[in-house]
């Protein structure tokens, strides 16, 4: 819980995680009226004693905090908003793509018989489905109390600290994912969205009346290059050090996920499901909660393949099978 960038007032507060990605990095920003918030943590005691240690070594009162913005729906950035602002009476702040997927999938009864579904139709074993959605289900209870929500526009200029950020939408992690941009100092607050060790991942979920998305990998390979653009300086990413070499970080992941479609396609072969090309590719000691993960960014690239006519896809007996096209 270190300054990481004293121009901008901006403190790094890690927060510990009950996965093998075993961190989240939120960030605190102190300007001359208060603080800010970026990003929440998981809604479990760890986060909030995380939080009260920081408020504690920093003198900060609960009226102190004036805002509260996250970059996306994700439980580990967005569950302990609602914690966050019965504690400080802060509003919380999130893309209005996103803001929709919370009533969706973290308020709806039912809301991943769905997805349930698509894990059926592409393949996974029954036994699978019914231990990996048991998984999704132990998650949801990381996301309350909900907050009451302010949505954000792409494009537009919020205050944070005492400087102004660009809101940037950056699909692809999430539908709605955003970052926050400061232009004077080139410093860009990323998310999820660009990473320096590890690449974000990029799933296909079932898609909703809130927000019909059918490629997010198409999405997040645009967003990436329009990173470039900003003549950002320094990445201050949720999971990893903070970092300067963006150009070269975005190269290495457009490089990846290039290296990871062929790969895709070649264990299409004659003919397989995406559940047995994600057992292909992915490590086999998956916990149900990373064999999501797995599944999703299997199906991710698998639509984007077909987006690009490389593969095609047949249905044999209710379940959907993926080969090379003719």
């Amino acid at each position: 819980m270190i300054v990481i960038y004293e121009a901008l007032g901006i403190y790094k507060v890690k927060l510990p995680l009950p996965f093998r990605l075993n961190h989240v990095n939120c960030y605190a920003v102190k300007g001359s009226l208060g603080w800010w918030l970026i990003d929440a943590g998981l809604s479990r005691e760890a986060t909030v004693e995380g939080w009260m240690q920081f408020f504690e070594e920093h003198s900060i009162k609960p009226t102190d905090i004036k805002g509260i913005y996250l970059t996306h729906f994700h439980p580990d950035h967005y569950g302990c908003s609602g914690w966050l602002q019965c504690f400080s009476g802060a509003p919380v702040y999130i893309g209005e793509i996103d803001a929709e997927l919370i009533k969706h999938y973290w308020k709806s009864e039912n809301s991943f018989d769905a997805l349930d579904a698509l894990f059926r139709e592409n393949g996974m074993p029954n036994d699978m489905v019914k231990e990996t959605m048991g998984s999704v289900n132990d998650i949801i209870r990381f996301t309350s109390p909900h907050a009451e929500l302010t949505t954000l526009k792409a494009g537009q200029v919020v205050t944070i600290g005492d400087f102004e950020y660009q809101v940037i939408l950056t699909q692809g992690h999430s539908d709605g994912h955003i970052c926050f941009y400061n232009v004077d100092h080139g410093v860009l607050l990323s998310g999820d969205h660009l990473l320096p060790e590890i690449s974000s991942n990029i799933s296909l979920w079932p898609q909703t009346d809130a927000y019909p998305n059918p490629n997010p990998l198409d999405n997040f390979l645009h967003a990436l290059d329009s990173i470039r653009s900003l003549n950002c300086k320094l990445a201050l990413p949720s999971h990893g050090k903070p970092f300067s070499t963006i150009e070269e970080r975005i190269s290495q992941l457009e490089a990846h996920h290039e290296a990871r479609l062929q790969e895709i396609k070649s264990c299409t072969g004659g003919g397989a499901t995406a559940y047995q090309v994600c057992k292909q590719v992915f490590r086999q000691d998956l916990s149900y909660h990373e064999l999501r993960f797995a599944m999703t960014e299997t199906l991710a690239h698998l639509e984007y393949l077909m987006y690009k006519s490389e593969l095609e896809r047949t249905e044999k007996d209710g379940v959907r099978i993926f080969r090379i096209s003719s």
